[in-house]
């Protein structure tokens, strides 16, 4: 049972020594506030990471181009002349492959926005109405293009919400026309916005939408530009050139073919299946592709995953540093702890003459760790949550307090300063009495 007398005495002791209690306390303080403030970091970064994951979409698959080595063999001719990715592959797919939920073809040009007498740079994106639901995109105004849009070439568009702030300031847009380069095209819808989107993500398949002008991928290809035509035309040209035999010392610089889309993201309705559908899309562009590579199929859900895997492996990383720290704490308080009952052995002494059993010494000590531990750690978690808020304001990144760590960390403390506590409180409660009152 606890025993009043022995904690308030153990207190008297602590206030009596400020000093040695406030510096036998900075282990545990600083422990339990590292513990607090690597978790909530590595909380909030797991944060972001599952919301790139539901932003991406854990159900995509993403084929893109891929650039492959100079053919020189001569069995390897008909291979040069791969189609490569192309509006005819999104067609095969959808034609072949089972379990497709959505799918967007995607292509891109860099080009300036002109609306309302002013002009921005920007992206002109060609994708399919399925491209806005992959992605999660919300509109604030309008709505997406449709299919029909798609088959019949509509000359119209979504742009992203700084490209509408920027043209428009403040105006409605929808209804409104903007021109890009040579093509006219009717805003139909605004979409909401969101983070900018790191390189990470666009490297496996996101746009930073909010600078951006979507239009129907059939209208940006027959309106616009159309890298699939003009790639027939240049070969057409090198293979006159090669006919001629005037031109054939001539030093011309060539010209990449280029592929017709950029990439094609498709959107598994069962992941459980994602395997074999990325088998099936490998032997089927690769046939189409006239067994020539390259492209390459990515699977977004698993390189974050993978990039999920690795922040826990982080965190469980702090967690041990952190833990680390506490017991370094604890192992502070047992050396003070012995320190003390070394200097106070005539107290001991006086205690157990008159009357104090051997269980009243040891409460006394096991107490007075305990209420250091205690102390430092609500201390610490006031610290912890501090330094959070702190990280989070000076890296921008943001920081998740768990109450769970919080919880743990206060528990561990008092858990280690009694457990550390222990040894030193033994050792007084043993002292003889008769030799602790001779002591000077």
């Amino acid at each position: 049972m606890i025993n009043r007398s022995n904690i308030s005495i153990a207190f008297e002791a602590l206030v009596e020594n400020k000093f040695r209690s406030g510096l036998t306390a900075l282990g545990i303080i600083f422990g339990v506030a590292a513990v607090i403030t690597m978790l909530a970091i590595g909380n909030g970064a797991q944060q972001q990471i599952i919301k790139q994951i539901e932003q991406v979409g854990a159900k995509n698959i993403i084929i893109r181009p891929k650039l492959i080595g100079n053919i020189e063999s001569e069995d390897d001719v008909s291979k040069k002349y791969s189609p490569k990715l192309t509006i005819l592959d999104v067609e095969a797919i959808q034609a072949i492959l089972p379990g497709i939920e959505k799918i967007t073809p995607f292509l891109s040009y860099e080009t300036s926005a002109i609306a309302n007498g002013k002009k921005k740079n920007c992206n002109l994106v060609g994708v399919s109405s399925d491209y806005f639901s992959i992605y999660n995109l919300k509109l604030d105004l309008g709505s997406a293009f449709s299919t029909l849009h798609q088959k019949k070439s509509d000359a119209v568009c979504v742009i992203g919400a700084n490209l509408a702030t920027k043209l428009f300031s403040g105006k409605n847009p929808v209804g409104k026309t903007l021109k890009t380069n040579r093509l006219q095209l009717k805003i139909i819808g605004i979409i909401s916005p969101g983070n900018s989107i790191g390189e990470s993500l666009q490297s496996i398949g996101m746009n930073n939408y909010n600078d951006e002008v979507f239009a129907p991928i059939n209208t940006v290809l027959r309106r616009y530009k159309d890298r699939g035509r003009i790639t027939e035309k240049l070969l057409k040209t090198k293979r006159g050139n090669d006919d001629d035999d005037d031109n054939k010392n001539e030093q011309k610089p060539e010209t990449e073919i280029t592929d017709q889309i950029e990439k094609i993201v498709i959107a598994i309705e069962e992941t459980d299946n994602m395997k074999q559908s990325v088998d099936v899309l490998y032997r089927l562009l690769l046939r189409r592709h006239h067994e020539v590579e390259d492209f390459e199929i990515i699977v977004p859900e698993q390189i974050l995953q993978q990039k999920k895997q690795t922040n826990d492996i982080f965190n469980i990383l702090l967690g041990v540093i952190a833990a680390i720290s506490l017991l370094v704490g604890g192992i502070g308080i047992m050396n003070i702890m012995l320190a003390s009952v070394l200097e106070r052995i005539r107290e001991i002494g006086l205690r157990m003459a008159i009357g104090a059993t051997k269980k009243d010494i040891k409460q006394q000590f096991v107490y007075e760790s305990g209420l250091i531990s205690l102390i430092g750690g609500l201390i610490g978690i006031f610290l912890g949550v501090l330094l959070s808020y702190i990280a989070e304001l000076t890296t921008g990144t943001p920081t998740i307090i768990s109450i769970w760590s919080v919880v743990i960390s206060f528990f561990v403390s008092a858990i280690i300063g009694i457990t550390f506590g222990y040894m030193p409180a033994k050792k007084a409660a043993e002292q003889d009495p008769v030799y602790s009152l001779r002591q000077n």
